[in-house]
């Protein structure tokens, strides 16, 4: 759904961004422990990978009230507090039908529980088993941009850490070693292997440019962006200097 500009978080250790992933719409068939929340492939629910006209919508989500709201085209379409069967059940009918998954096919919004001290999420819906932080270098995405001719909207890539004022392709060279971000500590420990959901237009819903095949076909990988752990707790910025360590 919708991504959300912060200006200032705070980043716990070993922990991904406050409410980032922490709710998914299972599939139908999908079975889903929130008391014992295992890792499961992102297939397993809805996402941009198989359903693009999920980039239809424009979301927004008070965490505190718990309420969805979601507009199509500026007409709002569901406003509903989630802390009620009848409320969830008016969600998930609105994807289910949305996304013309079938009668039988309605989707079941899940939630990463929180631990005992109601702070540190126990499972995060990401791409990754692992509590992990996504950044993105925007110069990387201009580069592709000039590449294939085409502006790229990089929230295509829905990072977490948007960085400027870097060379493009510089990020790779961060792996396995540190970032200092305002008051925190990151960690890279990988490169970001891009999929399918990237070829989705953000604007439009349309699947308008095959992102994986174009960075395999300019640069020999598949990669762009990197995941980092958060190796001390601290707040960071927006405009907050990258030092890298």
């Amino acid at each position: 759904l919708s991504g959300e500009n912060i200006e200032k978080i705070l980043l716990e250790k070993n922990q991904v961004l406050p409410g980032d992933r922490e709710f998914a719409f299972a599939r139908s068939h999908v079975l889903f422990d929130e008391k014992n929340p295992v890792y499961l492939r992102k297939t397993n629910f809805l996402a941009l990978v198989q359903d693009e006209k999920l980039a239809e919508l424009r979301t927004t989500f008070d965490h505190k009230l718990k309420r969805l709201i979601i507009k199509i085209k500026e007409e709002t379409v569901l406003d509903e507090i989630l802390d009620n069967e009848k409320n969830l059940h008016k969600v998930e009918l609105f994807f289910q039908r949305h996304l013309d998954l079938g009668e039988k096919n309605k989707p079941k919004l899940v939630q990463g529980k929180k631990n005992e001290n109601n702070k540190d999420l126990k499972h995060s819906f990401s791409d990754l088993p692992d509590k992990v932080v996504s950044i993105i270098n925007l110069n990387t995405v201009y580069d592709l941009e000039k590449k294939i001719n085409k502006k790229i909207d990089p929230s295509r890539f829905r990072a977490n850490l948007l960085i400027d004022e870097c060379e493009p392709w510089k990020e790779f060279d961060w792996i396995g070693k540190n970032l200092k971000i305002g008051e925190t500590i990151l960690g890279v420990f990988r490169r970001t292997q891009r999929c399918a959901a990237t070829n989705v237009n953000p604007e439009n819903a349309i699947r308008d440019v095959n992102i994986p095949y174009e960075i395999k076909n300019h640069f020999g990988h598949l990669d762009l962006g990197v995941y980092a752990y958060v190796k001390k707790t601290g707040i960071i910025s927006v405009n907050d200097e990258l030092i890298i360590n």
